[in-house]
Order: structure tokens, then C-alpha cells, then sequence
């Protein structure tokens, strides 16, 4: 009994040894979402990895027969992937960049399809505290990017007319969250993100004000980060 508790300790001190993230590391990470928005067409928000394909259809009742019918339906097809790159600036502070794309299409029973898309660039800077298997870190970034609404407009003289609107991204977020060594070289993170994002249109046509527009968001993100060159550098 004595032996396997002995054995037990020495497992974990020898795990909290390998825990640190030594300088020159190199660190690539991927995610999900807990918290996402997918049926917000034009959110600027996008965090981690997902996949979303569904339908949404309008029914209504006919005013004689009172028979329920369907009048609209559309196909929602949604997808995003936000990979991270480190670099283990000092021991225990990264720093990196990311890179986050998200698609949206709607294809309307008319066979018209609307499309939106968010492209995001950041650099962030993460720090960890403490030298243990599960620590706590805090990070910061800073980034921009460039959001379109392609979508289908009847004119005035009843065509089909598609209009695109493009937007300039800029955006700061912050992030306190936990951080698990599941061995020396893979990490699990939960942690929770505020992300502050401003809107301005760029070549929109008719435009004749200042349309900013100001997002706050937020939400709970479950990440996977994998280390490479783990030996400390002097």
C-alpha cells in the first residue's frame, strides 16, 4: 500500500516537473466553442473549430381551409476554424498569432443564397502561472480584418439584384482561463473570452454617415494546445 501511494506521489511531482513551458517552445492550438452564436448571420465573433448545417421553414395557415402550409424555407450551411501559432517567448509567456475564418450561406427556397463571411488576424501574448498541472493564465490580443454580406436585393423594378457590403474589423479581447498538462507535451484549456470589435464599412455604395457599429461579446472556450521543442534553452 505504502509503495503504491509512494509510486503515486512520485508520478505527479515528476508531472509537475514537465509542466513548465520552457523558452523557445513552440505551441499550435485549436478549439470549440461552448457558448457560439451560429444563427447571428453577420457576427464578427468567431472562436474555434465548428461545423453547423440546418434547415428553418415558415409555415402558415391557409385562411379558408385553415391547413398549415410552408411559405419560406431556407438551408443554413456555417462553418469556422480559428488555428493559434505560439512561441515560448520566456518560460511560461507565449506569444503568437491566429488566424480565424468563418462562412456562413443561406440558400432560400427562391434558390437565392446569401453570404457571409469574417476573415480576423491577431497577436496575443499568454502568460502561466505557476509550475503545476493545472494552472491558471491570462492572455491578451489585439487584431483586425475584413467582413462581407453578400446578399440577393429586389429593385425597384422587380429583379434580382445581389449587394455586397464590406466591413474593416478592429478588435481587442482578453482571456482568464485554466490550463491542464495532460502530459508533457499536450495541454487542455478552458477559459472564458470578452471580445470588444469595431465595425466601419469600406467601399459600400450610398453610404452617406458614419455606420460604425460597436460589438461585445463573450464566451467559453474549450482548447487543445501542443507543444513542440520542449527542451529549455539557456
Amino acid at each position: 500500500m505504502k509503495a503504491k501511494v509512494l509510486f503515486i506521489i512520485l508520478l505527479i511531482a515528476s508531472l509537475n516537473l514537465s509542466a513548465q513551458i520552457n523558452k523557445g517552445a513552440i505551441m499550435i492550438e485549436g478549439g470549440i466553442s461552448l457558448t457560439g452564436n451560429w444563427n447571428y448571420n453577420a457576427d464578427p465573433f468567431t472562436e474555434g473549430f465548428g461545423i453547423s448545417i440546418g434547415t428553418n421553414d415558415h409555415f402558415s395557415s391557409d385562411y379558408f381551409t385553415k391547413a398549415e402550409k410552408v411559405y419560406s424555407s431556407s438551408k443554413n450551411t456555417n462553418y469556422a476554424f480559428a488555428p493559434k501559432l505560439g512561441y515560448a517567448l520566456f518560460k511560461n509567456f507565449i506569444v503568437g498569432f491566429d488566424f480565424r475564418y468563418r462562412r456562413n450561406s443561406i440558400t432560400e427556397s427562391s434558390n437565392s443564397t446569401n453570404v457571409y463571411k469574417t476573415k480576423q488576424y491577431g497577436v496575443f501574448a499568454r502568460k502561466y502561472f505557476g509550475n503545476h498541472l493545472i494552472e491558471p493564465f491570462l492572455e491578451g490580443e489585439v487584431g483586425g480584418g475584413l467582413s462581407q454580406m453578400a446578399v440577393i436585393e429586389s429593385t425597384p423594378g422587380g429583379m434580382d439584384e445581389q449587394e455586397i457590403e464590406r466591413r474593416n474589423l478592429f478588435y481587442l479581447s482578453g482571456v482568464a482561463g485554466i490550463s491542464c498538462a495532460i502530459s508533457p507535451k499536450l495541454r487542455v484549456n478552458v477559459f472564458a473570452k470578452v471580445q470588444h470589435t469595431r465595425e466601419k464599412p469600406i467601399n459600400t455604395p450610398n453610404v452617406t454617415f458614419d455606420s460604425r457599429i460597436l460589438d461585445f461579446d463573450s464566451a467559453l472556450v474549450l482548447s487543445f494546445s501542443y507543444f513542440f521543442n520542449r527542451k529549455a534553452k539557456e
